[in-house]
C-alpha cells in the first residue's frame, strides 16, 4: 500500500511540475493600448505614434512669444478641443512637456519650459482631465525640433508636446 501512495504523490507531484511549467511557458493576450476609437480620434487630433505614445507636437499650434509662458486665446480653445476629443474616447492620462529655444540661461528656460507645460496642463484641467493624471514636464533647450541658428527655427522650439501613454 505504501509503493502505491508513494507512486501517486510522485505522478501527482510531476503533473503539479509540469502544470507550472507550461504556465510559466504561455504568454498572456496582449491587450491593445488603446481601441479603434481612441486611435481614430487621436489620429483626427494630429497624434502620431511614436516610441514613447501618442505624440502631439504643438509647434504649428501653439508657440509662445520668447520668454513667454502665457496663452493665447486660440491657443487655448485649440488645447481644450483637443483634450474634450480624448475625453470623449476615454484618454485622460498623458504628459506635457515644455521646450524653449536656445536663447538665455539653461536653469532660466528650465522653469520657463516648465512653466509652459503647466499652464498647457492647466488648461486641459479646465476641460475635465484629472490634472493629477498629467504629469508635467519642463526639458528646457534640450530637445530641439528645428535649428536654433534662426528666428524661425527659434520660434518652432518654443513649443508643448502632450505625449499619451496607457495609463
Amino acid at each position: 500500500m505504501q509503493f502505491i501512495y508513494t507512486q501517486l504523490r510522485r505522478g501527482f507531484l510531476g503533473l503539479f511540475m509540469l502544470g507550472l511549467l507550461a504556465a510559466c511557458q504561455s504568454t498572456p493576450e496582449t491587450k491593445p493600448l488603446f481601441n479603434a476609437e481612441q486611435v481614430a480620434t487621436l489620429t483626427e487630433q494630429g497624434f502620431k505614434q511614436t516610441d514613447e505614445g501618442w505624440e502631439l507636437s504643438f509647434t504649428d499650434k501653439l508657440l509662445f512669444d520668447f520668454g513667454a509662458s502665457s496663452l493665447t486665446a486660440p491657443s487655448r480653445a485649440a488645447i481644450q478641443k483637443i483634450s474634450a476629443a480624448l475625453l470623449k474616447v476615454g484618454i485622460s492620462h498623458m504628459r506635457v512637456e515644455g521646450h524653449t529655444d536656445n536663447e538665455g540661461a539653461e536653469v532660466l528656460n528650465n522653469k520657463l519650459s516648465l512653466a509652459r507645460a503647466n499652464v498647457v496642463a492647466d488648461a486641459m484641467g479646465v476641460v475635465g482631465i484629472p490634472r493629477g493624471n498629467i504629469v508635467v514636464k519642463g526639458l528646457g533647450m534640450s530637445k530641439p525640433v528645428a535649428s536654433n541658428a534662426s528666428k524661425a527655427g527659434q520660434a518652432e522650439n518654443r513649443r508643448v508636446t502632450v505625449i499619451v501613454s496607457a495609463p
